[in-house]
């Protein structure tokens, strides 16, 4: 599968390359101009794929995106009687319209569910794709401006969390049990164990 949705669909839709979030500040860190700091993309693309990410990690939610209708409305979808929310935090913070917003959301949508299926084989399990979107998560958090205020369109207060958006080593192992206790990496783990047991 694809190895970081933010960067794929940042090139294949044209957006202005994405800056990284400053943990500290919890701004998107001081690099080009403040148009580009506030370019639809800062804000479109990560937003979207939170609600990906929140839908595409339960079994029902993973399940329709390798299998579902094509024709699906994938920002009705992910978003529910929340997506005017969404729409509305990314205009506000893009200064754009809120049809223009809503557009380049549903186009951030598709492309996401696109990438997911071109590169998903047709034996995949719903869990894979779970699993999939899960990894994502540290890639998205560390472009999602904060004053996107994202955690309350998907119930996540921990989106606010800086760590999240922290890289390094001990950064990477805080993510690693993150994702231990989701569940995301127990098989991995589980397999660690068995060959550390067989080597005693």
């Amino acid at each position: 599968m694809t190895n970081n949705l933010v960067e794929s669909i940042q090139k294949n839709l044209g957006f202005a390359e994405l800056h990284k979030i400053d943990p500290n500040t919890q701004a998107v860190k001081e690099s080009g101009s403040s148009q580009e700091k506030k370019d639809i993309g800062q804000a479109a693309i990560p937003a979207v794929l939170m609600g990906l990410y929140t839908y595409g990690n339960t079994e029902f939610g993973s399940e329709e995106i390798i299998r579902g209708n094509s024709s699906t409305n994938w920002l009705d979808t992910f978003f529910g009687d929340k997506k005017d929310d969404a729409i509305s935090k990314v205009t506000a913070y893009s200064g754009t319209t809120k049809e223009e917003a809503g557009q380049k959301m549903e186009q951030i949508a598709n492309e996401a569910v696109r990438l997911i299926r071109e590169s998903t084989p047709d034996s995949a399990k719903f869990s894979d794709v779970k699993a999939y979107v899960a990894q994502q998560r540290a890639n998205i958090l560390v472009y999602l401006p904060a004053e996107l205020q994202m955690s309350e369109i998907v119930n996540d207060n921990t989106l606010d969390d800086r760590t999240n958006k922290m890289e390094g080593p001990m950064s990477n192992s805080m993510h690693f049990i993150e994702k231990l206790f989701s569940g995301s990496t127990t098989e991995k783990y589980d397999r660690t164990k068995e060959d550390e047991e067989k080597r005693t």
